[in-house]
C-alpha cells in the first residue's frame, strides 16, 4: 500500500503601513518526491515492429516511476482540485504537443486546458493509432502515417486523467490530465513545479501519478506570501 506525506510551508515579508493593495496572485514552488523502495523497471519488446526496434540499438524500459538522484519525482501530474469553482479562466492560445517519436509518446505526462489545442506529431518513420480512452469526454481513434500533417484535437470537459495509448504499438502510453483553469502542472525531471500568480484562497491541492496514485492535501495561501510545497510518496 502506498502511504505519502505533504508538508506545506508559507513564507513571507512582513507588510508596510498605509492602504492594503488590490490582491494579486502569489508564487508557489513545490517538490514531489518519492522516497520508496527502488523497483525494477520493465523491458520493453519493440520486436513486433521492425521500424520501431531499429530506432532503439540499446534495451529500452519502461520508466513509470522516474526519481532523480535527490529523490525528485518526474511525471507527477499536480493539481487544484477544489477552491476554484465559479472563476472563469480562458483558455492559452498556444496549444501543447504529445509527440510520438521512438516509438513512445512523450511527453508521458501532459497537462492541458479545455479547448486548448492538443496537436499529435508523428515523427517516427512507422504509422501511429493514437487513441486517448476518456471517460467524461469523447473517445477518438486515428492513424498517423509517417509524415502526416499534425491531427488537431480539444477537449470540453474537466478530467483526470486521461490515458492515451497506441493501437498498433501496445508498449506505448502517455497520460492528459485536462482542467478548466491555469493551476496545473507536470513535475520536471528533478520532481519540481511552480506557479507564478495563485490567488490567495483555501485550496486542496492533488497530485497524481500512474503508478503511486493520487494524494490531497488542504492548502491555504495568504496575499503577499509565496508558498512552498513539499510532498513525498512513501511505500
Amino acid at each position: 500500500m502506498i502511504r505519502f506525506v505533504l508538508s506545506v510551508a508559507v513564507v513571507g515579508l512582513a507588510g508596510c503601513g498605509g492602504p492594503e493593495p488590490p490582491v494579486a496572485g502569489v508564487p508557489l514552488a513545490g517538490t514531489v518526491s518519492y522516497q520508496g523502495a527502488t523497483r525494477a523497471s520493465k523491458l520493453l519488446s519493440m520486436d513486433a515492429e521492425e521500424g520501431c526496434e531499429k530506432l532503439h540499438p540499446a534495451p529500452v524500459t519502461e520508466e513509470r516511476i522516474v526519481v532523480a538522484p535527490g529523490g525528485g519525482l518526474a511525471n507527477a501530474f499536480v493539481y487544484i482540485k477544489t477552491g476554484l469553482e465559479g472563476r472563469k479562466f480562458p483558455p492559452p492560445a498556444e496549444g501543447v504537443v504529445l509527440e510520438q517519436r521512438g516509438c513512445q509518446f512523450v511527453p508521458r505526462v501532459l497537462a492541458l486546458r479545455t479547448g486548448q489545442t492538443l496537436a499529435v506529431k508523428n515523427a517516427d518513420p512507422v504509422s501511429h493509432n493514437i487513441h486517448p480512452t476518456p471517460k467524461e469526454n469523447r473517445d477518438w481513434n486515428q492513424q498517423q502515417p509517417p509524415g502526416a500533417p499534425d491531427l488537431q484535437r480539444k477537449f470540453a470537459i474537466p478530467e483526470v486523467m486521461i490515458p492515451v495509448k497506441c493501437n498498433v504499438h501496445n508498449w506505448m502510453r502517455s497520460y492528459i490530465g485536462v482542467l478548466d483553469h491555469p493551476f496545473l502542472a507536470v513535475t520536471d525531471a528533478s520532481g519540481k513545479f511552480a506557479w507564478p500568480d495563485l490567488p490567495p484562497g483555501k485550496y486542496t491541492l492533488a497530485v497524481w501519478h500512474e503508478a503511486l496514485g493520487e494524494l490531497t492535501q488542504d492548502l491555504t495561501v495568504e496575499a503577499g506570501k509565496p508558498a512552498t510545497v513539499a510532498l513525498a510518496f512513501r511505500d
